[in-house]
């Protein structure tokens, strides 16, 4: 059996997720998908890819790790992941999958196949294939008024899924590597108008998903970790040069020397100036 159902754009745009493409194989040996990051094959740039396996034995790579998949587990790739997987040859998997998108899925699946693919065992088989089932039988004949059935029964699925599957991958965890890498290019860029939106950008990652990240990883929010490095910025420039407080401000990214003048006091419980007269009377004393 192989099976593949496309599914039209919605006419209601806002569904919180709905299908692009259903299917499935069964007594499939061949099938093998090897996708490169980011791929743009199937539109998986911008849709979550989900499999389940009815039976049978298939495999997925991930790094340097493997992974033998069986009946009622399966697995969620995030979008633009590298995916790598293919059926056992001798045992070929029945396999059904879903790729999908909607809005604030990173927040609905609470992360789950954003850094890496989501391994997963169920807890609630028979109630997951039933809504697999149902997703396929609607694809079959699908009419325009079935969207809102579709985006149901999607949602049940993945909300089954979320709170009744449990992952049987070790997390890498490449979150915080990531969030360290935006966290070093704020810090070396914190003199330019950077929004939480650009931040979660050169991360990779929804604005929310990255900023509930960023707080966990670094220890701060994101706002707070942009004052703070651009106010060890001005220290820095009020100890070494003789740029005047308003040359400061503008140096360092702040819209007003007063705001900076405001900001640099409630940190540090003195004003610039006060700070750098503090810094060369110590330098005076080293020296003499």
């Amino acid at each position: 059996m192989k099976e593949h159902l496309f599914l039209p754009k919605p006419v209601f745009p806002r569904h919180v997720c709905f299908p692009d493409f259903i299917g499935g194989y069964s007594d499939f040996p061949k099938h093998r998908v090897n996708r490169e990051y980011r791929t743009k094959e199937s539109n998986l740039d911008q849709c979550y890819n989900l499999h389940l396996v009815y039976d049978g034995k298939g495999f997925l790579h991930s790094g340097t790790n493997s992974y033998e998949l069986t009946r009622a587990q399966g697995f969620l790739y995030g979008p633009g992941l590298r995916q790598t997987y293919h059926s056992d040859f001798d045992d070929p998997w029945s396999i059904r999958w879903i790729h999908f998108y909607g809005i604030r899925l990173e927040e609905l699946l609470n992360g789950k196949g954003v850094d890496e693919p989501w391994l997963f065992q169920c807890s609630n088989f028979p109630m997951i294939t039933a809504l697999m089932d149902r997703l396929l039988e609607i694809g079959r004949g699908y009419q325009v008024d079935d969207e809102h059935s579709m985006a149901a029964t999607l949602y049940e699925l993945l909300t089954r899924l979320q709170s009744g599957a449990s992952q049987i991958n070790v997390s890498m965890n490449p979150t915080a590597e990531r969030i360290r890498e935006a966290a070093n290019y704020i810090r070396s860029h914190s003199n330019e108008h950077i929004t939480l939106e650009q931040a979660a950008g050169i991360a990779g990652y929804s604005t929310p998903y990255f900023s509930r990240k960023f707080s966990k990883t670094i220890g701060i929010s994101f706002p707070e970790f942009l004052m703070e490095s651009r106010l060890l910025h001005a220290k820095q420039l009020l100890a070494t040069t003789n740029l005047s407080i308003k040359q400061i401000t503008l140096e360092t990214g702040f819209s007003q020397s007063s705001y900076f003048i405001r900001c640099f006091r409630s940190q540090e419980n003195v004003t610039p100036l006060q700070f750098r007269n503090i810094h060369n009377h110590m330098k005076e004393e080293h020296f003499s």
